[in-house]
């Protein structure tokens, strides 16, 4: 199992690597280690009620959060659907970084204000949230566009699963063999340990991600005969185009693209969850700051690694494409550098697919049972009965993705873009109801009905993209234009007298309960300084203003405008960071102010 130096040569034939026992000893206890969480969790009672087992009774620290959220967020998906779109599109899907951090940008607006709304009026989930802001008609509506997101990225991890096993295992194992005995993992430690057990099990996932995203950056980091430079030039030589600025059309997807995670992920049902569960304000704000940084980095390597691979395997189909990172793997093995690294980037990867399989999948029966079945069905039902119907709907979900995830009939990057488009539907009930008491519930139902509808229209004419700009996008902004508009329009009812005393509390923490003292803060959504910068990043991320000089090569063989948008990446990373700085308590002389939805000076910079 040597790990010495090695050589790496442009235009090689793609080849897999029998990762044999090491990958197998190395998977083994790692998946005994996971279930012994779930099972020590079981053991000490934890998880006996539905507010600890759905939400761990909003006790987890900073470190837990950041790492669950990173480990979920950057899924199976991510490393290997991402680098193969790279290998795909070329230098253009450096929007792959721009969106990720984008997310964490929609999630410094939405999390705050839910978080603090969840303490005060003690939401277990968000649909608790949205059925007392709204009511059940908007509950019902959001909460199967929640769940249609998240089981969609569910699958999405069964697919990515499979691949790797069926690679990494040079055929041994098939495709089909690998995502049943994932799913059998996953149903052990999810069902016993709960949303605690699901986020202790990502956090330590998170951390063998890291170590998995820095074996990649050593292995690119090891290659002769000029290394990451020597593989940019045979993108140069093979397909020039992926190195050149985007077209118009590129361009316009590529702003579609970071609009639809600015606002998709902070929708996501799972999300929303592991940031319910934090301790407080304060953990919160260091989770962002942890974030910003390492959403940067594994972003930015998976999109070398991507565009390494175009250079080494020039000519891939799009089905082989797909297998760019294990390919990639397989050569180094192959070429003198062993198996142990490749064995731990694996390891990674089927950490990476486990975590955000098991905390959808965890969300997912949390839905079924508490926010379908307790509230809709029977609202008598006791809290064991509930959780037993969460332990029921994990099973249900997890067969049912085997089968759908048997036959994949998209890409993987295919997946990601489909389940944006309507769960996008959902955010203007977050965007919009966590500030504006105006917004009514008339108004949302209309709005979701007809931006889903919106994006299906653009489908069944045949069109996946208009102008570039995606379905859900467009979908998004005719549903918000009759949320907000209606809202509006119509003036003050009942309804928003009502909800005007629940938002009040929308920037209030409440450190022991709705009982406890409270803390006043001005959150990253109530300052212009916040927006104006949003709106910087927004117009620099995407190189519209960019000549065609720039398409000179300049470091590392890269052209002059992807240095350019490496610079507007470091802006959007410190634009997360600068969110959590005026994101602070208000000052004494204005803290027996009205808060929420009246706004002050200070609030509005």
């Amino acid at each position: 199992m040597s790990t010495g130096s090695f050589v790496l040569q442009a235009g090689l034939e793609p080849e897999t690597a029998s990762l044999g026992w090491v990958i197998v000893v190395l998977t083994a206890v790692s998946l005994t280690a996971l279930i012994a969480i779930g099972w020590y969790s079981a053991k000490k009672n934890i998880g006996n009620n539905t507010a600890d087992f759905f939400s761990a009774s909003k006790s987890l620290g900073f470190v837990v959060i950041a790492l669950s959220v990173f480990a979920s967020v950057f899924s199976g998906s991510s490393f290997i659907g991402h680098p193969a779109e790279t290998y795909r599109s070329g230098a253009a899907f450096l929007v792959f970084p721009q969106f990720m951090i984008a997310g964490l940008i929609g999630a410094l607006i939405i999390a705050p204000p839910l978080i603090n709304l969840g303490r005060k009026w003690d939401y277990t989930s968000p649909i608790d949230y949205i059925e007392h802001r709204f009511d059940s008609r908007v509950a019902f509506l959001v909460l199967l566009l929640m769940i249609w997101g998240t089981f969609i990225q569910f699958i999405e991890q069964f697919i990515a699963m499979g691949y790797l096993g069926q690679v990494a295992s040079g055929g041994i194992l098939s495709y089909q063999v690998v995502t049943v005995v994932f799913a059998a993992v996953i149903f052990v430690y999810v069902a016993l340990g709960g949303f605690r057990g699901t986020a202790i099990v990502a956090g330590v996932q998170g951390l063998l991600m890291l170590l998995s995203v820095c074996l990649l950056l050593g292995i690119i980091g090891q290659l002769s005969n000029g290394g990451f430079t020597t593989q940019v030039q045979s993108v140069w030589q093979t397909a020039p185009e992926k190195l050149t600025l985007p077209n118009a059309s590129t361009m316009r997807g590529w702003y579609g693209l970071v609009l639809l995670i600015l606002f998709g992920v902070p929708t996501y049902i799972h999300i929303q969850q592991f940031y319910l569960s934090v301790k407080d304000t304060g953990d919160l704000q260091r989770t962002f700051r942890i974030q910003a940084p390492i959403f940067l980095f594994v972003a930015l390597i998976l999109w070398v690694v991507g565009l390494v691979g175009a250079g080494v395997f020039p000519g891939l189909v799009e089905s082989q494409s797909e297998r760019v990172v294990p390919y990639l793997m397989g050569t180094y093995a192959n070429t003198g550098g062993g198996t142990l690294f490749p064995s731990l980037i694996s390891l990674g990867i089927i950490m990476s697919t486990l975590s955000t399989a098991g905390a959808t999948v965890m969300v997912l029966s949390m839905a079924i049972a508490k926010d379908m079945y307790e509230r809709f069905l029977n609202p008598a039902a006791s809290d064991g009965r509930v959780i037993n119907a969460s332990r029921l709907s994990i099973a249900v979900f997890t067969a049912f993705a085997v089968v759908v995830a048997f036959t994949p009939g998209l890409t993987i990057w295919g997946w990601v873009q489909l389940k944006f488009e309507f769960l996008l539907q959902a955010t203007p009930a977050f965007l919009f109801g966590l500030y504006l008491h105006r917004i009514k519930s008339d108004f949302v139902v209309t709005g979701i009905v007809v931006g889903c509808l919106t994006a299906l229209g653009i489908y069944f004419v045949g069109n996946g993209e208009v102008y570039g700009i995606n379905p859900g996008i467009i979908g998004f902004a005719v549903n918000s234009v009759v949320v907000v508009g209606g809202s509006y329009l119509t003036g003050e009812t009942d309804e928003t007298r009502q909800t005007r005393e629940i938002l009040r509390y929308n920037a209030v923490e409440y450190q022991d309960g709705s009982d406890g003292s409270e803390v006043r803060y001005v959150l990253p959504g109530q300052k212009k300084s916040f927006w104006v910068g949003l709106g910087i990043v927004l117009t620099l991320i995407v190189p519209w203003y960019a000549p065609s000089s720039w398409n000179a090569q300049a470091l590392f063989g890269l052209p002059i405008w992807t240095w350019v948008i490496f610079g507007a990446l470091i802006l959007e990373a410190l634009l997360v960071v600068y969110g959590t700085v005026v994101w602070r308590k208000r000052p004494i002389e204005q803290t027996s102010a009205p808060v929420g939805v009246v706004r002050d000076s200070e609030a509005d910079d």
